[in-house]
């Protein structure tokens, strides 16, 4: 869970400072945080994922 929060975080900051990639702005720096958010994300889930099948 906290690794999704991370992603969450660190795509919010892009969103408000104004640059991210889910608004269109295709810069080096907004690529890199938008893509680690977004792997943060996943890999959240598939943690969540991996959790409940061992359960």
């Amino acid at each position: 869970m906290q690794n999704i929060i991370t992603g969450v975080i660190l795509i919010a900051i892009g969103l408000a400072f104004g640059g991210s990639v889910f608004l269109g702005d295709f810069d080096p720096l907004n690529l890199l945080f938008d893509g680690l958010g977004t792997f943060f994300i996943v890999k959240g889930l598939v943690g969540i994922y991996k959790k409940r099948q061992a359960s």
